[in-house]
């Protein structure tokens, strides 16, 4: 099937968070030529998804699957992808996990900030030998795609772990959120500490992304879409 307008693909990325695109973006610019990646203020959509799910699966889709439908009618074809990301201390019973964004207290109606969310952590592991933790994504894809025979829809998830530590104040002044506490067992630096080209070539969302990439590449591949990029990260 020749590259037209007709088959060109919308991937929307469902989040926000300014810091989530600048990691998640990159990742997926090059997957292929059919594919326009776009974020929701490009868009001009302002939208808050209540996450009311228990797992970062579920919060994944959710997310994914809302953005679809409100937006799908804008585009002949769409991928809506949105992640979940958990923090998961081994000492702490996988605390903070699908909580990691609001693990601080605050009043009622407010998000803690990045900075909030770094301190409360230190002070619920204040004491604490045992500093293992892991970071996990789910990266969740809710489309449209074009085939031979008109369209079809796709619904999956995808999965990047990476395990490490939580170290005992904060390193580095890069990254986000918790970066500056993870230390990546296979490099001993924080996320934090690392340059984004690092991070991205690493991290758990950079994993769960690839994974999606994979499944991507083989959907394209079944409806003879035009040839893709086979690794992105190259």
């Amino acid at each position: 099937m020749p590259e037209t307008a007709d088959n060109r693909i919308t991937v929307v990325l469902a989040t926000a968070n300014r810091d989530k695109v600048k990691e998640l973006r990159p990742l997926l610019e090059r997957i292929s030529p059919l594919f326009n990646i776009v974020t929701l203020q490009e868009l001009g959509v302002e939208v808050d998804i209540e996450e009311t799910e228990e797992t970062l699966e579920g919060n994944a889709l959710l997310k994914a699957k809302a953005i679809f439908a409100l937006l799908s009618g804008r585009f002949p074809f769409m991928i809506a992808l949105a992640d979940d990301t958990g923090l998961e201390v081994e000492a702490l019973h996988g605390a903070p996990g699908v909580y990691s964004a609001r693990f601080a207290p605050v009043a009622d109606g407010l998000a803690p900030t990045y900075q909030e969310n770094v301190r409360h952590l230190l002070h619920c592991m204040k004491g604490m030998t045992n500093r293992e933790a892991r970071f996990r994504t789910v990266v969740a894809l809710k489309g449209s795609l074009p085939s031979p025979e008109g369209s079809f829809s796709i619904e999956h998830t995808a999965e990047g772990v990476v395990q490490g530590n939580i170290t005992l104040e904060e390193q580095g002044d890069a990254g986000f959120g918790y970066d500056p506490l993870f230390l990546v067992q296979s490099t001993g630096k924080t996320y934090a500490e690392m340059s984004t080209t690092e991070k991205n070539s690493l991290s758990h969302r950079s994993l769960a992304v690839q994974q999606a990439v994979l499944y991507l590449e083989n959907v394209l591949q079944q409806t003879h879409l035009l040839p893709i990029v086979t690794n992105p990260h190259s």
